[in-house]
């Protein structure tokens, strides 16, 4: 299991018993609660989503006054690419509670990628060609190519509605732990970084 799935399960873990807590204590004094309430703070990361992309990666080294010829390389990959929300600058000023209203309002950084990874057997090599002056293509080359596309994939985050849908299935993560805690009104919101 890698480090990311250990910690996002130790999120979800961690969440639900702090919720299940809060509304299994209900009668506790209401500062007590507040603070409980208040250890959302203190997570890193809450993954929510994770996308499996298709990418082609290639490159074409041609010709130069001090090269003959040219090179080509085609790879095809599968990525996982994984998105939620970084909760490291979260504080209790995010965090609003109104325990005799049974009221919790959230503010949380929008989404972002967190990783992506891309597995060796996940690569496929589709098409090579080198002319007779010049060398193949080496492995340091290769992982070059590679680590552009992966930087390709992560830059388009966005475009692929990745981090829409990660804002989506936190919001519905949190809002059913929040009713189960008791809470019946929940406001959560995204807002960037800089204005939290």
């Amino acid at each position: 299991m890698n480090k990311l799935m250990y910690q996002t399960r130790t999120i979800f873990i961690v969440l639900f018993v702090l919720f299940v807590t809060i509304s299994c204590k209900q009668e506790q004094d209401y500062s007590k609660l507040e603070e409980k309430a208040n250890k959302i703070a203190s997570l890193s990361e809450l993954g929510t989503v994770e996308y499996i992309v298709s990418k082609i990666v290639k490159a074409s080294d041609n010709a130069t006054w001090y090269k003959y010829g040219d090179r080509k390389i085609l790879f095809t990959c599968k990525a996982s690419l994984k998105a939620g929300i970084d909760l490291s600058n979260l504080n209790e000023n995010n965090i609003k509670t109104n325990f005799k209203e049974k009221a919790i309002s959230i503010t949380l950084p929008k989404a972002k990628p967190l990783s992506i990874s891309i597995k060796p057997n996940d690569i496929s090599l589709i098409y090579e060609k080198v002319s007779l002056t010049r060398s193949s293509f080496s492995n340091k080359d290769r992982d070059m190519i590679m680590a552009q596309g992966e930087k390709n994939i992560w830059e388009s985050a966005e475009n692929l509605g990745i981090l829409i849908d990660a804002e989506k299935n936190a919001k519905s993560f949190l809002v059913a732990l929040l009713k189960q805690a008791g809470y019946e009104k929940i406001n959560i919101e995204f807002k960037n970084e800089e204005s939290l």
